[in-house]
C-alpha cells in the first residue's frame, strides 16, 4: 500500500537491504510518475548508479526473463511502519508544550491526494495532537492531484479546502510526504 518516501529511506537503512524501490506518482509533473531508487545509505541513487541501472534496463527484451535478484524482494508493511512511527517519536520537540495543547488545538491534516495520510495521521496523534481534521478531499492516493493544480504545500492554493474546516494549525505535506 501507500508509504511516505521517507519512510524508504528508513526501511533500507533498518533492514540493511542493499537498496530500495518506491513506485511514485510524481507531484512535481505527472509526467515523472514511475520509480525511485535508493541505495543501501537511505538516499536516492546518485546519477552514475542510476545510469547503469537504466542502462541495464534498456537491454532487457522480455521482462519475464530477467536475472532473479540475490536476498529477494521484500515489500514493507505495518512492521516497518511500526518501527518508522517509533524512530520519528524520537524526534526532538517540546513534549509540554503538547501536554499543555495537544487536547485543545486543533490540526488540519491534508496530504495531497499523496502517500503520507495514514502515516501522518498516526504520527500526529501518537505525538500527542487528539484533534486532526485529516482533510477527506485530499487524503485518497490519487496520482492525478484533482483538486490542486501544484500539489505542492509551498503553493497557498493548496490549503483553499483545508482553510474550509476552521482549524488552528493547516499542515499539509507534499505527496511524497
Amino acid at each position: 500500500g501507500p508509504h511516505p518516501t521517507p519512510e524508504l529511506s528508513f526501511a533500507v537503512m533498518h533492514l540493511h537491504t542493499y537498496a530500495g524501490i518506491m513506485i511514485t506518482a510524481s507531484h512535481n509533473s505527472k509526467e515523472y510518475n514511475g520509480y525511485k531508487l535508493y541505495g543501501e545509505d537511505g538516499g536516492q541513487l546518485p546519477p552514475k548508479p542510476a545510469d547503469e541501472i537504466v542502462r541495464e534496463r534498456q537491454e532487457v527484451t522480455d521482462i519475464f526473463h530477467i536475472k532473479k535478484v540475490s536476498g529477494g524482494i521484500k515489500k514493507i508493511g505495518s512492521e516497518i511502519d511500526k518501527e518508522y512511527l517509533n524512530q520519528v517519536k524520537t524526534i526532538p520537540i517540546n513534549r509540554d508544550l503538547i501536554k499543555k495543547w495537544g487536547d485543545k488545538l486543533t490540526i488540519s491534516f491534508t496530504p495531497l491526494h499523496g502517500a503520507g495520510g495514514d502515516l501522518g495521521s498516526k504520527a500526529l496523534k501518537e505525538a500527542g495532537f487528539n484533534k486532526i481534521l485529516t482533510v477527506k478531499e485530499q487524503f485518497k492516493p490519487d496520482g492525478t492531484f484533482p483538486t490542486v493544480k501544484y500539489p505542492n504545500p509551498e503553493f497557498h492554493e493548496v490549503f483553499k479546502i483545508s482553510e474550509s474546516y476552521g482549524a488552528d494549525v493547516e499542515l499539509a505535506v507534499d505527496p511524497d510526504s
